[in-house]
């Protein structure tokens, strides 16, 4: 990165109020998925071969990322993980963001009145840990948990979660949930 850029970057103010934090979240997942989206490209092979990135005094040969771009197998698989990687960042930073938000601004009460927010720290909690669905003996008493089009049930208890239950669009939709509610609070 030349100088230039490097000014750039660093000339973007950083913000600390909770809608500029969830900016930066949501920044961060589109990034992530163009990234991705960017590596799978058949042109991208090349760019890779060779290629390095350099962060301060540490560099990371891109080498490896060719190599998991380079088969359908290696490639699903990897970018199944770094999705998964991208979705729990989404929600587990922006449930905790706007927690913190609410709790300073005294309407925690009100968060948790939101059709979102037990569904939410469920699945905030199994993409966070080992993405097994585990309800605790006080959240049982909540279920079924319906939210959107998805039903957490007592079945689901120590199972995996299913992407095709949780994926990448219900994520992105439980964070226009959660942005919605701390725009419209005002917190």
């Amino acid at each position: 990165m030349d100088s230039l850029a490097r000014h750039e970057v660093n000339a973007i103010p950083l913000r600390i109020d909770l809608a500029g934090r969830l900016m930066t979240v949501q920044n961060n997942y589109v990034l992530g998925m163009a990234a991705l989206s960017m590596f799978a490209a058949p042109a991208a092979l090349a760019t890779l071969t060779g290629s390095q990135a350099a962060f301060g005094g540490f560099t990371v040969p891109l080498d490896q990322v060719r190599v998991l771009m380079s088969s359908p197998a290696t490639r699903d698989e990897s970018g199944k993980a770094f999705l998964v990687m991208l979705m729990c960042s989404l929600i587990k930073d922006s449930f905790e963001l706007t927690q913190h938000h609410a709790k300073k601004a005294g309407i925690v009460a009100a968060m948790r009145s939101q059709p979102w927010y037990h569904f939410c720290r469920i699945i905030r909690n199994c993409i966070s840990h080992n993405f097994l669905v585990e309800i605790n003996a006080r959240d049982l008493l909540l279920l079924p948990l319906t939210w959107r089009h998805r039903t957490i049930t007592a079945a689901m208890n120590n199972q995996e979660l299913p992407i095709s239950f949780f994926g990448w669009a219900e994520a992105w939709e439980l964070f226009v949930d959660i942005r919605t509610f701390a725009e419209t609070t005002g917190i």
